[in-house]
Parts: C-alpha cells; sequence; structure tokens
C-alpha cells in the first residue's frame, strides 16, 4: 500500500470535513436552497454521533507508522475519502426533509424541479456510496496499521 502523492491535503482536509459535511447535511443545505424541517432538528441529535463515526478512520490514521511519519495517507484510503466525501455532499443535496405541513423539498429540486421521488432515490445511492466507502477508509486505516507496523519491524 503506497503512500499518496496527494495524501497531504487529504491528511489535513479529513479533519475538517469530518466536522463540516455532516454540518451541511443536516443543517448547511438551507444555505443552498434546500427546505429544512425535521431532518434539521434530528441533525442536532445524530449529528454529533455522525462527526464521531467519521473521525474515526483519520484517527485510526494516526496509529499508522509509516503514514503519520509521512504526514500523508495511504492511496486506497485516500480514494475512499474522496468519494466518501462527494457521497456526502450528494446526500446533503437530495436528502428528503419533511415539516408537520408535509414532503419538503431538497436543494436538487429546488434548483431543478427535479421530483422528490426520484431526489430521494439518489440520496440512498449517495447514502450507500458513503457508507461503504466510510468502512474502505476504516478498513483500510487498520490495514495500514498492520502492514506499518510489520513494515516498521523489518
Amino acid at each position: 500500500m503506497r503512500i499518496a502523492s496527494f495524501g497531504r491535503s487529504i491528511f489535513v482536509l479529513q479533519w475538517i470535513f469530518a466536522v463540516l459535511l455532516p454540518l451541511f447535511v443536516f443543517i448547511g443545505r438551507g444555505f443552498v436552497g434546500a427546505e429544512l424541517g425535521w431532518m434539521a432538528v434530528l441533525g442536532f441529535v445524530y449529528g454529533i454521533f455522525v462527526i464521531a463515526l467519521l473521525l474515526l478512520p483519520p484517527l485510526l490514521g494516526l496509529l499508522d507508522p509509516i503514514a503519520r511519519r509521512a504526514r500523508s495517507v495511504r492511496l486506497i484510503y485516500a480514494i475512499a475519502m474522496i468519494v466518501q466525501w462527494v457521497g456526502l455532499l450528494v446526500v446533503g443535496l437530495t436528502i428528503p426533509d419533511s415539516s408537520d405541513a408535509g414532503p419538503l423539498a431538497p436543494a436538487v429540486s429546488v434548483w431543478t424541479g427535479l421530483p422528490i421521488d426520484i431526489a430521494t432515490t439518489v440520496f440512498t445511492a449517495a447514502t450507500l456510496v458513503a457508507t461503504a466507502s466510510w468502512f474502505v477508509t476504516l478498513s483500510t486505516a487498520v490495514a495500514g496499521i498492520l502492514r506499518g507496523r510489520r513494515e516498521e519491524r523489518e
């Protein structure tokens, strides 16, 4: 597992985006045209949990001696992290929301007139991509720890 040439920027951005992207998904999407409802309220409860989960792979990555010494990340980890960020951005733009008065339009529906049903389908796919890439970053961080310690011994 090689160290990514662009890994230093990923190393820094992963800490920033682990906090900013959940804030965007739950609250910040209102700044780009989405109507906010109960999902914004739930964001206050679950947002801390999501931030903690997104910070877990970077924290584990600090235990990788090779990557930590290079102040970078491994290539597969970097690619999975970028995919995760794109997935979370799409989630924020397409997340369905509702209020006591009924369903509210996500940002992509406000911008383009896309039906809420299609936006919900895109939201579901983006959520699956972001979740799968989180598992890849987590497993790659653990693999980097094991491999880094083995390479350090040799």
